[in-house]
């Protein structure tokens, strides 16, 4: 019996100390976002930091592929650049969409649109088109510096976080 005990001893205790690597970058709930609240939530970063905004959404090829740009820029500029993610899936895909951004190591607080289509795509960019995705760059002081719906590569989010920190409009 004594020998039975020592292996599910050992075992507990590596189970019980280990972390699955989904765990390390657990994401905050998504919450629902209006038109109304966009001009705000981009305020909240005004003289503070940087804004990059992407409306992607999980069934959005191109969204999914810019992902990772995009994370990796933040994490690069996290001090200087804040990111804000707002999801244009449906409520219902919420599971989908918190596995997606675990799996893309994004833990800071992202969005799900709530809102009709029309007042939400003015609300973003007044000329968006409503495709996905759609990325708008304010700078630090908070003043719209560029806009485009389409996807970007590393390169060029990586340039338009440096423009925007740097307050070239």
């Amino acid at each position: 019996m004594k020998y039975l005990l020592i292996p599910i001893l050992i075992l507990t205790v590596l189970i019980g100390c280990s972390t699955p690597e989904t765990e390390q970058f657990s994401s905050l709930p998504v919450i629902p976002i209006k038109a109304d609240d966009i001009s705000s939530l981009v305020a909240e970063h005004s003289g503070q930091k940087a804004v990059l905004m992407n409306v992607w959404a999980t069934w959005c090829i191109p969204c999914i592929e810019e992902f990772p740009y995009i994370v990796e820029v933040r994490e690069e500029f996290k001090d200087e650049l804040d990111v804000v993610f707002i999801s244009a899936d449906f409520p219902e895909a919420s599971a989908r969409i918190d596995t997606f951004l675990t799996e893309n190591g994004v833990y800071w607080q992202t969005y799900i649109k709530d809102d009709r289509d029309e007042p939400f795509i003015d609300a973003v960019w007044h000329k968006w088109t409503g495709a996905l995705p759609v990325t708008v760059i304010y700078t630090k002081e908070g003043e719209f510096m560029t806009a485009f719906e389409r996807p970007a590569s590393y390169d060029e989010f990586r340039e338009l976080a440096i423009q925007a920190i740097e307050n070239q409009n």
